[in-house]
């Protein structure tokens, strides 16, 4: 509110700021701050509010016109009743709380956010509810949506320290265009090098990483943090029990079974049974952890057939990405699930089909990786 305002010493109803249409999420009055401030609640100049509201409503609140006010003298010049602050390196961003997050459970009070950030928290949408009047001992739970005001940099670091999934882009993030060329270079150099077996792909994939880092494409502590160690872990700990299996001869004792169960099959209808065993599988595991538990198995399963192992490998690596029908077979379900508001059965109606539509196509695979290769 600038100085000159006739919105001074009216309250947030009459200023047509509390409608039904436009709702004000924040009042700001020097050092003190409101969250969702009542109806009658008194305007002073100065005062900085943060508003929820349609575009054309807000443009109508900047009017002259105000109902109730007409009689005041008109703002001089060119000033309004309100006025848009425009601060360049202010944003506002909605982040999504994750199951990990070290925020969950705990109050606002020990996260405190303006001193150790410098950001503000606006709102929280939880659920099919949204949450303005936000209290010292509100506690974050897994899944809310949180709005939040400040420097991109400040909201990146709150979100980096929270294992908090920004669902925004942030407009003052840096972004360094100059070095998309050297990027996309290296990316076709490694996959055009290794097409043409100059080295294997790990070595040149491990060399082109640390070019895009030596060459600022990637600053050091980015290339670290975007490293996701749970699902490193995760492919360690599901190798090693792999290994097992090959060397205790479960995988072994498991492709006869299966071969057993198939009671004379042909290769094709085999190959159908395990990418449908395999995308039921990721339904609840990750994608990882099933590629390298079924590998194995399904190597043994071509070696009983008497048959090539790679459209029974290439099925598998197709199948472990199936995770269409439940919300816990792949992190980008999880976030939408939570984020939308979706419920379980909304992932089984469209999922399904999906599943049962890939599962269909990749029956083609033995077309391009023959049972029989010549």
């Amino acid at each position: 509110m600038p100085e000159g305002s006739r919105l001074a010493g009216h309250t947030l109803q009459d200023a047509r700021l509390a409608n039904g249409q436009t709702q004000v999420l924040k009042l700001f009055r020097g050092e003190e701050e409101w969250s969702a401030p009542a109806p009658g609640t008194q305007l002073q100049t100065g005062d900085r509010l943060v508003v929820h509201s349609r575009s054309s409503a807000m443009v109508d609140l900047r009017g002259s016109d105000l109902v109730g006010l007409h009689a005041a003298p008109a703002p001089q010049g060119d000033g309004h009743d309100l006025e848009t602050l425009r601060q360049r390196d202010v944003v506002i961003v909605e982040a999504l709380v994750g199951q990990t997050s070290r925020y969950v459970q705990r109050p606002i009070r020990d996260l405190d956010l303006a001193s150790r950030y410098g950001i503000h928290l606006i709102a929280v949408h939880r659920k099919n509810a949204s949450i303005a009047d936000i209290g010292d001992d509100f506690q974050l739970q897994f899944g809310d949506v949180l709005l939040v005001e400040g420097t991109p940099r400040q909201i990146r670091r709150f979100c980096d320290n929270g294992d908090l999934f920004a669902l925004t882009e942030s407009r003052g993030s840096a972004q360094r265009r100059h070095k998309a060329p050297v990027a996309v270079a290296t990316m076709v150099g490694v996959m055009a090098l290794a097409a043409f077996d100059v080295m294997p792909i790990e070595g040149l994939a491990l060399i082109g990483a640390v070019l895009v880092v030596l060459t600022g494409c990637l600053k050091p502590d980015e290339a670290y943090k975007s490293i996701e160690w749970p699902i490193l872990m995760l492919i360690y700990g599901m190798l090693a029990i792999s290994v097992a299996m090959r060397e205790s001869g479960l995988s072994e004792l498991a492709a006869q079974q299966l071969v057993h169960w198939g009671g004379g099959m042909s290769p094709w209808l085999v190959l159908s049974l395990v990418i449908l065993a395999t995308s039921v599988a990721t339904e609840f595991l990750s994608n990882n952890a099933v590629a390298v538990l079924f590998t194995p198995v399904v190597v043994g399963v071509a070696l009983q057939l008497g048959v090539d192992p790679r459209p029974f490998v290439v099925g598998i690596m197709f199948a472990a990405s199936f995770s269409f029908a439940t919300p816990i077979g792949y992190q980008t379900n999880t976030l939408v699930y939570s984020a939308g508001n979706y419920r379980f059965s909304d992932f089984a109606r469209l999922g399904v089909p999906m599943n049962l539509l890939t599962w269909a196509a990749s029956l083609l695979i033995p077309l391009f990786w023959p049972f029989q290769p010549g």
